[in-house]
């Protein structure tokens, strides 16, 4: 009696253990497949309530047909050998004839004296097949504009090479950039960036035959592939550079942001391939990248096509870049001071110019140094040696009873917009012991083009060390009088390209008047460079300019003792 009660409270807890189960399905099956047992969850997976699914056979309500005679054969196995099979992943079929995939597993129950009974504990695979599919998809697409991403278009580019008929095709690559990108970011915000992506890659879209076609390759660049059949490279040139044409001028459809209308530029870089073939997907992107850099260069289009001469300028700029990164530690950098004089050819200071003097690519010109270390980040180191030499420099003329020579040294923008400049600055400063009142930095007005309340913040700062600051090549670049008047100025430096077209009643005439009247006006000081000859130098002076600079006064140096 008291046997018969516990086994009845046992069984009762299973139920209800079984029945309060709301993650898995479990139901118990007769040998025949008849059901004894169903609980809720599986009524929530498979559709039927347990009332229609009792008495009813398994093969009728979850099994597909063509999987009915397998699913019988292995029950009969389990009833036979009293045991279960391995679980597996299991396409079933719902009430309403859909395919409801689960993880199942199996067992079966033999106590003496009872019918034995097959259990089958299924979780729903629904929810995870989704979560795959999606992950799958971000694996192969952008979420942002659903494009394909580089993966799949790295994948698009193998199948191309190969496959094919038995002719070669030629085949192009774009890349395109949307320029200054970065400042709607900045400006508007990471949604409106968004938007801007969006909209770009609707328009990209109008363009292309297949959705394989486009793709977002991160960023703000995207690649459009041309795998048309065109049989010569000529052919195909000028197909692309007509559809990059159609792309920049698509990309230009106002959007409206923050209650403006924006309108977009782009640059496009281009490579043509054939197909079938061998190249790599990753090659034929960074061929179309390094176009896309020179079109991005270039003043005069933005549509440029890769060819063996841009590579070999790429690997030089590599190559330069590399050496550029020991070229303090190997002592292959000096100092060349040209003089800068008054109206009497007296001596007042000097501007430090950089040169480099490499062992194998031999003397390398600012002009092509200068902006590599730039791009590096290798100007930080740079520009700190200069200022540690240039520092010392004064210390050694102090010390030598030349106290009144000012060095002027170049900042590049790089270096002028880290957090640590000043610091940098202050400590050069501190372990020279030079007077900072004789140090003159150099700024471009390329500087000012952007958040100009730290570039007036950063110029105090400096000033406040005591060194005066210049504005290198005025009257080429951005600064306009709006912003002129907010900077702590100290000099305006006259560009040599205005000092080249003195005729009467030329440009570069008009333009140095107002310069030097602009300086007057804010009592700032104005220097001229690029004096040549004596009769610009007679010009500049009758113009009121009170201090010169150039060949005509003598040629950077490294040893100017002689001055």
């Amino acid at each position: 009696m008291i046997h018969n009660r516990d086994k009845q409270l046992s069984e009762a807890r299973f139920h209800r253990l079984f029945d309060d189960t709301q993650a898995m399905s479990i139901q118990g099956y007769r040998a025949d497949g008849t059901v004894v047992y169903w609980n809720a969850a599986s009524e929530k997976i498979y559709g039927y309530s347990s009332s229609e699914a009792l008495g009813n056979s398994l093969y009728d309500l979850i099994i597909p047909h063509d999987q009915r005679t397998e699913v019988q054969q292995a029950v009969a196995w389990m009833f036979e050998h009293k045991q279960g099979i391995p679980p597996a992943r299991l396409n079933l079929k719902h009430k309403d004839g859909s395919t409801v995939p689960v993880y199942s597993s199996h067992t079966v129950v033999a106590l003496p004296g009872d019918e034995p009974i097959m259990f089958c504990m299924d979780a729903d695979m629904r929810a995870l097949e989704i979560a795959e599919a999606e992950v799958q998809r971000l694996s192969y697409y952008d979420p942002l504009t659903n494009l394909p991403n580089r993966r799949l278009l790295l994948e698009r580019i193998a199948s191309m090479m190969r496959n094919g008929n038995n002719e070669r095709s030629v085949a192009a690559l774009l890349i395109v950039d949307i320029d200054n990108f970065h400042s709607i970011n900045e400006s508007l915000g990471y949604s409106s960036g968004d938007r801007v992506l969006v909209h770009c890659a609707t328009c990209l879209q109008r363009f292309i035959a297949s959705a394989d076609d486009l793709a977002r390759l991160g960023k703000d660049e995207f690649v459009v592939l041309l795998p048309y059949s065109a049989s010569t490279f000529d052919a195909a040139a000028a197909e692309a550079e007509r559809l990059a044409a159609q792309l920049l001028d698509k990309l230009k459809t106002p959007l409206m942001l923050e209650g403006n209308t924006h309108q977009f530029k782009a640059c496009i870089g281009i490579t043509l391939f054939h197909h079938p073939g061998n190249q790599a997907g990753d090659e034929l992107v960074r061929q179309a990248d390094i176009a896309l850099k020179t079109a991005k260069q270039s003043n005069t289009t933005a549509i440029s096509f890769f060819d063996q001469k841009m590579e070999a300028i790429v690997k030089e700029r590599l190559q330069l870049s590399q050496a550029l990164n020991h070229a303090v530690e190997n002592q292959e950098l000096a100092l060349a001071l040209q003089p800068q004089v008054d109206t009497q050819q007296q001596v007042i200071g000097f501007e430090a110019l950089l040169r480099w003097q490499h062992p194998k690519f031999g003397s390398v010109s600012p002009s092509r140094f200068i902006a590599i270390a730039e791009a590096s980040g290798s100007i930080v180191e740079i520009g700190d040696w200069v200022l540690q030499q240039c520092c010392e420099k004064l210390v050694q003329w102090q010390q030598t009873g030349r106290k009144s020579l000012t060095i002027s040294v170049n900042v590049s923008s790089v270096q002028f917009r880290r957090g640590d400049f000043l610091s940098r600055v202050q400590h050069i400063l501190e372990h020279t012991g030079a007077n900072p009142n004789h140090l003159r930095f150099e700024l471009t007005e390329s500087l000012i083009a952007d958040d100009i309340d730290f570039i007036v913040a950063q110029m105090e700062a400096l000033r406040a060390l005591g060194l005066s600051i210049s504005l290198d090549d005025f009257g080429t670049g951005y600064a306009s009088l709006a912003y002129l008047t907010q900077l702590p100025l100290d000099e305006l430096k006259i560009d040599r390209a205005f000092v080249n077209d003195l005729d009467k009643h030329s440009k570069g005439e008009l333009l140095t008047e107002t310069i030097i009247s602009l300086g007057r006006s804010m009592n700032l000081a104005v220097i001229a460079e690029g004096v040549e000859t004596q009769e610009q130098f007679k010009r500049l002076q009758a113009m009121g300019c009170e201090y010169f600079q150039g060949y005509l006064f003598g040629k950077p140096r490294i040893e100017p003792d002689e001055f």
